[in-house]
């Protein structure tokens, strides 16, 4: 039986320019749960220790870790939404 391919059903996002400071971890899209996983790793301590960020990360963790529910790739992606948003880095 051939191997089952699933692909990340996490809707791209649009970010606006960087902010100075984190011009070279700053990508202009996020157009998978990975990526949104390594963008939320780049970010300072301090930033990754606020509320929205802690949210955005727990989530992108459960989809890292193991069998993933209906509906988490859309949990994750709106707290990361939430969390560009609450810093202003959304572009949409």
């Amino acid at each position: 039986m051939p191997e089952r391919v699933i692909r990340s059903p996490f809707m791209p996002i649009k970010l606006k320019k960087a902010p100075p400071g984190l011009a070279g971890k700053f990508p202009s899209e996020i157009k998978t749960a990975q990526a949104a996983i390594k963008f939320v790793n780049s970010l300072d301590p301090k930033t990754r220790a606020k509320l929205h960020w802690k949210l955005a990360a727990s989530a992108l963790t459960a989809l890292d870790t193991g069998a993933i529910r209906q509906g988490a790739y859309d949990r994750a992606n709106k707290a990361v939404r939430n969390a560009l948003t609450t810093e202003g880095w959304l572009a949409e």
